[in-house]
């Protein structure tokens, strides 16, 4: 079981491990009879590969769900931070004369990351449009009709994925136009909280 919590951005740290905390959760979850571990992934941020440490809560005397707090930029077996991910297919969705490359490279630039692939948007915006579709178990190949009968093209185009980008863009409604990067990305943040917060299921 996972539980988000509000945090910074990553750039805000300067060091190469962040620690995620949230003091009052954490007293109750111990004075419930929990053990306090640690749960270590890895993250990427502006050239750095970053050890996120999350508090993993555990009660195995009474046989409940472990309990990991998780700041809501994190999205589990991902490389990078949720707001990437949504940046990059808000920009993408909203540039129909434009490809998944020039989507991909505008978003490496914009966070200062190392790489970041055209195919890693053409997977997430398949996953992304399954996910709001409300058929998060549908494989990568399949034909499984998102709200807008928008279906995974077989070789992305501009043309091919206009469902899938439409689809996207009605979710999004364009964050891109805040007024600094900390409002864009706490727009997506809180896109990501909210979505997960009511259906226990993460955008991608």
């Amino acid at each position: 079981m996972f539980i988000f919590i509000c945090t910074d951005e990553l750039d805000q740290y300067k060091d190469d491990t962040f620690r995620v905390q949230d003091t009052e959760r954490e007293a109750e979850l111990l004075n419930a009879g929990y053990r306090r571990h640690d749960r270590v992934y890895i993250i990427i941020e502006k050239h750095r590969r970053i050890s996120l440490i999350c508090p993993e809560f555990r009660n195995e005397a009474k046989g409940l769900e472990a309990i990991v707090i998780i700041p809501d930029f994190f999205v589990p077996r991902r490389p990078y931070p949720i707001y990437v991910y949504l940046y990059a297919l808000d920009l993408y969705s909203s540039s129909p004369d434009k490809g998944q490359r020039w989507a991909a490279e505008e978003t490496r630039k914009r966070f200062g990351l190392p790489t970041f692939a055209h195919t890693t948007l053409g997977r997430a915006l398949k996953s992304f449009v399954r996910m709001i579709a409300g058929n998060p178990t549908a494989s990568e190949g399949s034909s499984a009709e998102a709200p807008c009968d928008a279906k995974a093209p077989a070789f992305p185009t501009t043309k091919s994925t206009k469902s899938l980008r439409e689809c996207a863009s009605q979710f999004l409604a364009v964050k891109l136009d805040c007024i600094d990067r900390r409002q864009t990305v706490a727009s997506y943040c809180g896109l990501a909280r909210d979505w997960f917060r009511e259906y226990q299921r993460f955008l991608l």
